[in-house]
């Protein structure tokens, strides 16, 4: 067979994968983050989690397909709870291509299914902060993050490591990210030049409005704020 092409947006993901990991790949889409880490032998197990039947059975085709039987196993569950702690001594969770909530949501169901030392990398679509906040609430550091630009949308990747304590985030850290907003690649400066772009815009038209909405007025003008004083290059 053809050897499994990554999407940019995979390929930022598997980076924060180390190396002889057991990872359980959530919401697992063919399985093609775990064929290709096992392909380049970068793991000593896998689990493929789907909740619906359908992607299920797929996943467990495409397994077939390439003879990784015995080193991935798909199953068929809701999020983490898929998992058993005390037998899969999983090292690493993925869940990626979902929006943040939906992974927070899937996180705190399957809190009695983690073993407590897993790194976690997510990836949201959308709600950054809301994954960051998760996080931080439930005691793991964000070690690392990533940021990449694909077919006209900006995905982040978030990496927790779990911690005895971890110190509350600023609304910088969670709105940015800890990591990204001190190394601010050019992904990351294309969003949020963009972002800052569309509410000074968006700022003008509200108090252009013939009732100006006041309080709107103020969120708006907060966050024109917060990304003025986290950014680093010109406009």
């Amino acid at each position: 067979m053809s050897p499994i092409h990554l999407s940019k947006r995979l390929a930022a993901v598997v980076q924060f994968v180390p190396q002889d990991s057991i990872v359980a790949d959530i919401g697992s889409d063919h399985a093609y983050l775990p064929i290709w880490l096992t392909e380049q032998n970068r793991l000593k197990g896998a689990i493929a989690g789907e909740v619906v039947a359908g992607p299920f059975e797929s996943t467990q085709t495409h397994v077939n397909q390439w003879h990784l039987q015995q080193q991935i196993q798909v199953r068929l569950g809701d999020g983490v709870e898929v998992l058993n702690p005390e037998e899969d001594h999983v090292s690493c969770i993925v869940i990626a291509g979902m929006g943040g909530l939906l992974i927070t949501e899937i996180l705190t169901r399957g809190l009695d299914h983690l073993n407590g030392h897993e790194r976690l990398v997510l990836q949201p679509n959308i709600m950054e902060s809301t994954v960051r906040e998760w996080l931080n609430a439930h005691d793991y550091v964000i070690v690392d993050e990533a940021i990449v630009a694909e077919d006209g949308h900006i995905y982040e990747v978030i990496v927790g490591e779990p911690q005895p304590s971890v110190a509350p985030l600023s609304e910088s850290d969670r709105v940015f990210g800890p990591v990204l907003r001190q190394t601010q690649p050019a992904d990351f400066q294309l969003k949020w030049g963009t972002m800052l772009k569309k509410r000074r815009h968006l700022l003008q038209q509200l108090q252009n409005a013939q009732v100006v909405p006041t309080d709107k007025v103020k969120a708006v003008e907060h966050e024109i704020a917060l990304i003025e004083e986290m950014k680093t290059w010109e406009n």
